[in-house]
């Protein structure tokens, strides 16, 4: 009896601890907080090893955030230990597509830092795109990193609005086929669909999802003050 109560209190032990790290990159993505991204790597790291997955997703969330906060030096203090560890899951999981997606994100954010780096990495970054939509088209995080590098990608380099409106449709319906509370990338899906719509000239839908955005989560800052200035300028 006491060995199936040290079980049970070990197994909610875990689920609370993964609730929590879901929440505190939940709570970063809304703040743009470096500390508490960083203290969702530990919190991976701790929870599922220093090689997981996890952690290279938490590791992501920290880089993708020093975009939104201008940070390039917090940028490279961790990009080549994100590069590595996602080529390490890579190897070692060939017909997994969501860590090469995740690392052609990267390697796009290097690219954004130092445009001059495209030509090393360009190639490398959409080579891995599209073995991961190949390998899992129907994963919701493929569907939206490749909606991310087709809207953020100059059309002369492959870039493409059109692509990009309808993968962001597809990621948020694989989303809500599931869990979506405290999901940091559920939420900036919706915004890429939104930037997504109105760069394709449907602005009053990109605004719609905004709205929606915000109903689900109040305190999502960077959607109200987007929806604030698009009302401005109409």
């Amino acid at each position: 009896m006491k060995k199936l109560i040290t079980i049970l209190v070990g197994v909610i032990t875990v689920v609370a601890s993964a609730q929590s790290t879901k929440e505190t990159e939940y709570g970063a993505y809304l703040t743009a907080s470096k500390t508490m991204w960083e203290k969702a790597v530990k919190s991976n790291e701790k929870e599922h090893g220093t090689e997981s997955f996890e952690k290279a997703m938490s590791l992501y969330g920290l880089l993708n955030n020093t975009m939104a906060t201008d940070d390039e030096e917090t940028f490279d203090d961790y990009s080549d230990q994100t590069i590595e560890l996602l080529k390490d899951i890579i190897e070692e999981n060939p017909k997994w597509g969501e860590p090469r997606a995740v690392l052609s994100s990267v390697y796009g954010l290097v690219m954004a830092y130092s445009p001059m780096k495209g030509m090393f990495y360009g190639s490398k970054s959409s080579s891995l795109m599209s073995d991961a939509i190949d390998l899992q088209p129907e994963s919701a995080l493929v569907q939206k990193l490749y909606a991310g590098s087709k809207l953020y990608t100059p059309e002369m380099w492959g870039g493409d609005p059109e692509k990009a409106l309808e993968a962001f449709k597809k990621a948020k319906a694989i989303y809500e086929k599931g869990n979506t509370e405290n999901s940091w990338l559920y939420l900036d899906t919706l915004m890429g669909l939104s930037m997504s719509y109105r760069k394709t000239g449907n602005s009053e839908e990109g605004i719609s999802i905004l709205e929606k955005a915000i109903e689900i989560e109040p305190e999502y800052h960077w959607a109200k003050s987007t929806l604030k200035k698009l009302k401005e300028k109409s």
